[in-house]
C-alpha cells in the first residue's frame, strides 16, 4: 500500500473513530444524566406523597382529638344541626376525608336516669335495657362544596385544652383528690365548657350560614344540570319523531335517561335529607356495619391506624369516637392531581397488593409494565426499559407509594441529535480528505527517491547516493540515507574481519569445552559408601576449565583416604596438572599423607611444568581418627557434635611443585556425629555483586549452621544455599568444591 493511500486512510480512521467515540459517549452520558434527573424528580414526588400520607394521618388524629373534646358530643340534645356544625368546624379541611363519625356510648353497670324524650337530628340508638349495650350514635358528614378552612381561635383552643386537662385530672387522679378539690375542679370544668359554648355560638352561626350558602350554590348547579338534561331530552325526543326507523334505540335511550333521572332524584333526595339535617337516622343495620368493617380494614391498610379515640365527659370515660375514613378521598389527596403534561403516573399499593391510581388509564399502563407483579414479588423496579420507577414505603401502614415516569421520547430525541452530529462530523472529514491529497502527493514524491536508492543498495550498489532537495524530515532522511550507504561499505569490511575472528573463537571454544569435559571426567563418578562414615561432595566450576580436584581411595582393611586440590589458574594447563596429580594418587599406598605430599612435589618439579603448581590436601581415615596433611590448601573444619563448636585445622606448607617441602601430619580424634569439611579456596574467596569476598570467618559460621543437618547430603545442600545467597545463580569467579565427612 502506498504512503499516499495510507495517509488518507489514517486520516479517516483517526478522525472517524474519535468522532464516533465522542458521539457515543455524549449520547450515553446525556442519557445517564437525563435518567438521573428523572429519577431525582420521581424520588422528590414520591417523598411528597409520603409526606402527604403522614400529614393526612396526623391531621385526622388532631382534628378527631379536637372533635372528641367538643361538649355534649355524646348527647347531642334535641337539635342535631349545632352538633354537626361544631363537628364540621372542628374537622375543617379534613371533613371530606371522613364519611361519618360513630360514637359508641359506654355500658354502665348502674343505669343512669333516663333523659326527657327529645327529637334528635342525629342517629342516636339508646340502650333498650340496662343490660343491653347502647346503640352507637352515627353523625354522617355531609358532602360539602368548596368552603373556607375553619380554625379555632386561640381562645377557643385554650378552652379545649383546659377542658381536656381538667377532664383528665378528674379521671386519672380522682382517688387522690378530696371532695372539695373535686367539686372545685368540676365547677371550673363547667365554667370552661360554658365559656367555650358561648364563644362557639357566633362562630357556629357564621359557619352555618356559609354552609347554607354552599348548599344553595350546589343546589343551583344541580338544578342547572337538570335543566340541561331536560333540554337534551327534548332534543332527543324531537329526533326520535324525525327518525322513526330508530324507535328502538330511542326507546332504550329514554329508559336510560329515566333511570339516570331517577338516580339523580334519589341522590338529590339523599343529599337534601343530609343537608337539611332534619330527619332522624335509624340505627345502623348489619349491612352498614359490614360496610364500616370493610372501610376500617381499608383505612388500616392505607393509613396504618385505627381512629378510635376515647370520649370523656367531666373526666369520666363515656364512650369512644370512631371515624369512618373515606379511603378514596385519602388516596386522591395522596396521589395528587395529574401534571400538566400527564407524564408521570402516581400509584399506591397496600399490604394486600391492592393497586390505587388516579384513573383507569394509569392502572392499565402500570399493568402493562408489570409493576404490580414486581412489587408483589419484591422484585426491583429499576429494570423497566425507558421508564424510571421509584417507590417509597410508609413504615406505619406499609403502604407503598411510587411514581413511574417515561423517558423514551426524550431518548429518541437524543438519538436523533447524536446521529445528526455524527453526520455533520463525517461530512467535515470528507472535506478534509479532499484537502489532504495534494499534501500527500508532495510528501510521497521525495519518499519515492529514497525508495529507489534503497532498492539499488539492496542489489549491492553501496556507492548509491540520493539528492537532498529539502530541509524537512524527508531531507534529513535523504542525508541519513547517504550516510548509511557510506557506513554500509565500511561495515561490510568489518563484517568480513569479524567473521574470521568468530571462526577462530568458535574453534577455541570447542577445544575449551573438550578440556572441560576431560577435567570433569577425572572426578570420581560416585562417593564411597561406608558403614563408619557418611560422605558427600559438591563442586561448582567457573566458566573456563577449572582446576579443582577431589578423589577417594579405600583399602581392603577399611582405611579410606580423601584428597582435595586446586590447580593454579584455569584452562587446559590447570586440567593437565589435575591429570598429573590423579595419576600420582592412583598409586598411593601405605604412606602417610605427609610422605605422599613430599614424594608428589618432587615428581612434579622433575616434570618441569614451568610455573604450574597444585595445592593439595590429603586425609587418611583409620578407625576413630584421621591424619591430615596439606600443601597450600585452605584449613579444614571439624564440627564437634558434643559442644556444637567448629575447630580449624590449618597448615602453612606451600603447594606441590614449588620450592617448599616441609609437610607434616596432624592427627585428629573423631567421635560419632562429628563432621569434617574439606574445601577449595573458591568458597571463602567467593564474591558478591558488590565485589566483596565471603571470608573465612563467614565460611566457618556457614559450616557451623549447616553441620546441624541430619546427614552429609543435607550439610552440602545448606552450603550450596549459602553460595547462591552470596553470589547468585551466575557462575562463580572461581571453582567451589566441598567434601563433607561425618563419623557414624
Amino acid at each position: 500500500m502506498k504512503i499516499r493511500t495510507s495517509l488518507v486512510i489514517a486520516l479517516f480512521v483517526l478522525s472517524a473513530l474519535p468522532l464516533g467515540g465522542i458521539v457515543i459517549y455524549s449520547y450515553y452520558s446525556s442519557r445517564a444524566a437525563l435518567e438521573s434527573a428523572y429519577h431525582a424528580e420521581a424520588a422528590r414526588l414520591t417523598a411528597q406523597m409520603d409526606r402527604r400520607l403522614g400529614n393526612i394521618r396526623d391531621e385526622l388524629q388532631q382534628r378527631l382529638a379536637e372533635v372528641s373534646a367538643l361538649p355534649n358530643l355524646s348527647n347531642p340534645g334535641t337539635e342535631k344541626a349545632p352538633v354537626v356544625g361544631n363537628v364540621l368546624m372542628a374537622m375543617g379541611d379534613a371533613a371530606p376525608l371522613v364519611d361519618s363519625i360513630e360514637i359508641q356510648p359506654m355500658v354502665h353497670p348502674v343505669p343512669a336516669p333516663a333523659p326527657a324524650p327529645v327529637k334528635r337530628q342525629v342517629t342516636v340508638t339508646a340502650a333498650a335495657a340496662p343490660a343491653a349495650p347502647p346503640a352507637p350514635i352515627v353523625i354522617n358528614i355531609p358532602p360539602m362544596p368548596k368552603m373556607p378552612r375553619f380554625t379555632f381561635t386561640d381562645q377557643q383552643r385554650e378552652y379545649l385544652k383546659k377542658i381536656s386537662e381538667l377532664g383528665q385530672k378528674l379521671g386519672t387522679h380522682a382517688k387522690e383528690l378530696t371532695q372539695e378539690e373535686r367539686n372545685a375542679i368540676q365547677q371550673e370544668l363547667r365554667d370552661a365548657q360554658t365559656a367555650f359554648n358561648e364563644s362557639m355560638k357566633e362562630t357556629s352561626k357564621q359557619f352555618g350560614e356559609e354552609v347554607q350558602k354552599a348548599v344553595k350554590a350546589r343546589e343551583a348547579a344541580r338544578k342547572l344540570r337538570r335543566e340541561q338534561h331536560d333540554e337534551m331530552m327534548r332534543t332527543m325526543r324531537e329526533r326520535e319523531q324525525e327518525r322513526a326507523d330508530a324507535a328502538a334505540e330511542a326507546e332504550q335511550e329514554r329508559i336510560d335517561a329515566q333511570q339516570e333521572a331517577a338516580q339523580e332524584k334519589a341522590d338529590a333526595a339523599a343529599e337534601a335529607q343530609a343537608d337539611s339535617q332534619a330527619d332522624t337516622e335509624a340505627p345502623p343495620n348489619e349491612a352498614q356495619k359490614r360496610q364500616w368493617k370493610v372501610r376500617e380494614q381499608q383505612t388500616n391498610l392505607i393509613l396504618g391506624h385505627h381512629f378510635n379515640i376515647p370520649l370523656t365527659s367531666e373526666g369520666a370515660l363515656v364512650g369512644r369516637l370512631q371515624a369512618h375514613v373515606s379511603a378514596k378521598e385519602v388516596i386522591r389527596r395522596v396521589l395528587g392531581g395529574p401534571s400538566d403534561d400527564r407524564s408521570e403516573i402516581t400509584f399506591a399499593i397496600d399490604n394486600d397488593n391492592n393497586l390505587y391510581t388516579r384513573n383507569n388509564e394509569d392502572r392499565q399502563a402500570l399493568d402493562r409494565l408489570g409493576i404490580p407483579k414486581r412489587v408483589a414479588a419484591n422484585q426491583p423496579l429499576s429494570g423497566i426499559p425507558n421508564w424510571v420507577v421509584v417507590q417509597r414505603r410508609d413504615p406505619q401502614s406499609g403502604l407503598r407509594v411510587g411514581v413511574a415516569r417515561p423517558f423514551g421520547e426524550d431518548l429518541e430525541g437524543l438519538r436523533k441529535a447524536a446521529a445528526k452530529n455524527f453526520g455533520y462530523g463525517i461530512a467535515l472529514i470528507f472535506v478534509a480528505l479532499v484537502g489532504i491529497l495534494p499534501i500527500a502527493n508532495h510528501i510521497t514524491r521525495d519518499v519515492e527517491l529514497v525508495q529507489t536508492g534503497a532498492e539499488r543498495i539492496a542489489h549491492g550498489d553501496l556507492t548509491t547516493r540520493i539528492p537532498v532537495r529539502s530541509k524537512n524530515e524527508i531531507g534529513h532522511l535523504a542525508s541519513a540515507f547517504n550516510r548509511m550507504a557510506e557506513d554500509l561499505s565500511l561495515q561490510q569490511q568489518r563484517i568480513v574481519e569479524q567473521e574470521r575472528a568468530a571462526i577462530e573463537y568458535e574453534r577455541k571454544s570447542v577445544e575449551l569445552e573438550e578440556a572441560r569435559r576431560f577435567q570433569l571426567s577425572m572426578l570420581p563418578k560416585e562417593v564411597p559408601r561406608l558403614k563408619t562414615y557418611d560422605i558427600a561432595v559438591f563442586t561448582h566450576t567457573a566458566t573456563e576449565v577449572g582446576g579443582d580436584y577431589y578423589d577417594f581411595h579405600v583399602e581392603p582393611d577399611g582405611t579410606m583416604s580423601i584428597t582435595i586440590g586446586d590447580a593454579t589458574g584455569h584452562g587446559a594447563r590447570a586440567g593437565t596438572m589435575v591429570a598429573v596429580i590423579k595419576a600420582l594418587f592412583a598409586g598411593y599406598g601405605d604412606q602417610s599423607p605427609a610422605e605422599f605430599l613430599i614424594d608428589a612435589t618432587e615428581k612434579v618439579r622433575r616434570m618441569e611444568l614451568g610455573r604450574m603448581a597444585m595445592a593439595l590436601q590429603l586425609a587418611r581415615f583409620n578407625g576413630g581418627s584421621v591424619t591430615i596433611a596439606s600443601a597450600g590448601m585452605p584449613p579444614a573444619y571439624i564440627h564437634r557434635k558434643s559442644n556444637g563448636e567448629v575447630e580449624e585445622i590449618a597448615h602453612s606448607a606451600t603447594p606441590l611443585g614449588t620450592l617448599g617441602d616441609s609437610y607434616r601430619n596432624i592427627d585428629v580424634a573423631l567421635q560419632p556425629g562429628d563432621t569434617l569439611l574439606f574445601m577449595s579456596d573458591g568458597f571463602p574467596e567467593l564474591m558478591n555483586a558488590a565485589g566483596q569476598q565471603l571470608g573465612y570467618a563467614t565460611a566457618a559460621e556457614a559450616f557451623r549452621d549447616a553441620a546441624k543437618a541430619i546427614d552429609s547430603d543435607a550439610v552440602i545442600a545448606e552450603l550450596a544455599k549459602t553460595v547462591r545467597r552470596w553470589h547468585g545463580e551466575q557462575p562463580p569467579n572461581d571453582d567451589v568444591t566441598f567434601v563433607v565427612v561425618r563419623a557414624v
